[in-house]
């Protein structure tokens, strides 16, 4: 049994069999149970859209063996979590993580790694009960019209570079932006995910709740020829 839930932004959970993921929560409704499974927690980056204690303050009432993986430049210390009233006994079950890290339990029968995100943090892959897992963060080509053309350029080649490590890889499920705010160059990034990675079904975020730029994707010379993996997000079916 594989769930997919979108809470809003970038946020996802993923509910396999034995366990409960959830990547880069910002707001929306958390589960009031998770029926004794395993809970791994996810958060690419400090951006506030990506990253909010409120989560953490939720799994550490859920579980008091769920585990959390963050980007390094989410700096959490005792003081701060007592100061906010949240379980510090977390830390000693959060993993930090920079960008072509891995971790692995097979006890837990878990398996993360990670790319250098091009702006902030890193992009996670996650492999749990046989399920892989993409979610990008703010890994993407963020090609904004104001910028230079030699920034821009330099943006498309970092993100190549990252996505050039898992070329032809397969994901069950991928989370990928797609931000309208980028003007003409929205769809750059998805554009060279899809062709580079054999993902079977691609979940659009960041998309700021303008979730039409979607069916305009689908229209695209390359949204065409891979929109039957390309979900609609929020209206998921799996």
């Amino acid at each position: 049994m594989v769930r997919v839930t979108y809470f809003y932004h970038s946020g996802f959970m993923v509910e396999l069999d034995n366990c409960i993921l959830i990547f880069d929560y910002y707001k929306g409704k958390l589960p009031s149970c998770i029926k004794g499974k395993n809970l791994f927690v996810f958060a690419s980056h400090k951006h506030p859209d990506h990253f909010q204690l409120s989560v953490f303050e939720w799994a550490a009432k859920m579980s008091k063996d769920a585990r959390f993986f963050v980007g390094k430049d989410i700096r959490l210390n005792e003081k701060y979590l007592a100061r906010k009233g949240i379980c510090t006994d977390i830390l000693k079950r959060m993993e930090r993580m920079g960008g072509g890290e891995a971790y692995e339990n097979k006890e837990e029968d878990l398996k993360v790694e990670t790319l250098r995100s091009t702006d902030e943090g890193v992009a996670f892959l996650v492999s749990a009960e046989g399920t892989s897992i993409y979610h990008g963060g703010d890994l993407n080509n963020w090609y904004w019209p104001e910028e230079s053309k030699s920034g821009n350029d330099r943006m498309e080649k970092d993100y190549k570079r990252e996505i050039d490590k898992i070329a032809g890889r397969h994901f069950d499920i991928a989370f990928v932006p797609l931000d309208p705010r980028l003007k003409e160059g929205y769809g750059y990034g998805m554009d060279y995910f899809l062709e580079k990675v054999d993902a079977e079904r691609v979940f659009p975020m960041h998309m700021w709740e303008e979730y039409d730029v979607i069916e305009r994707y689908k229209k695209t010379k390359i949204g065409q020829k891979f929109a039957g993996r390309i979900e609609n997000t929020p209206h998921i079916s799996m």
